[in-house]
């Protein structure tokens, strides 16, 4: 099999290029609904949604955790970090530039730690949710704070579209969304 993944970005204008592509996309879902305080998941991103830089596994070599459960992979560690580590959670493009449901870690420099994916992305964008509060939401709703079965958005995610994000929940970490 022919590797068809798109090359590493290796310059600023190349992450903001594919960062507009990812807001674009996103920005495309948004929409608003009467007696929500948003009325789509991607409103709900670009309201409160941070982007994240894409980054080699430090130390070179894959990440460690197992591709297709980065909810529960990611959730562990930033859980297991002491506070040094924030859940993210969100939309990112994949190497072949596909948007795809995921999540991953970030410390205090925006830098994406993606546990599962063998490549870094080539954009991010998700909720920096503190890791004591995903932690126990995922332990409580037995699954991802954004994303149900089959493509659907989870209870958690209605409720904090209809209802607003619990005050405390995120963490001040990556790079805002830009507005229009």
């Amino acid at each position: 099999m022919t590797d068809t993944a798109r090359p590493a970005i290796t310059t600023e204008a190349e992450l903001a290029a594919e960062e507009e592509w990812l807001l674009a996309s996103v920005r495309m879902t948004a929409r608003e609904r009467e007696g929500w305080a948003y009325g789509t998941l991607g409103a709900l991103l670009l309201a409160h949604g941070r982007l994240f830089t894409p980054t080699p596994w430090p130390g070179g070599g894959d990440p460690p955790g197992e591709l297709g459960k980065c909810f529960i992979e990611a959730v562990s560690w930033a859980w297991a970090s002491d506070g040094a580590l924030a859940y993210i959670e969100g939309a990112a493009l994949d190497e072949w530039a596909r948007e795809q449901p995921h999540a991953w870690c970030a410390g205090s420099d925006g830098a994406a730690l993606d546990l599962t994916w063998p490549r870094p992305g080539r954009a991010y964008l998700g909720l920096p949710v503190r890791a004591d509060a995903a932690q126990r939401i995922m332990s409580e709703t037995c699954g991802p704070l954004l994303y149900g079965a089959e493509g659907l958005i989870s209870p958690t995610a209605e409720r904090w579209m209809r209802d607003g994000l619990p005050d405390g929940l995120l963490v001040d970490i990556g790079r805002p969304v830009p507005r229009d």
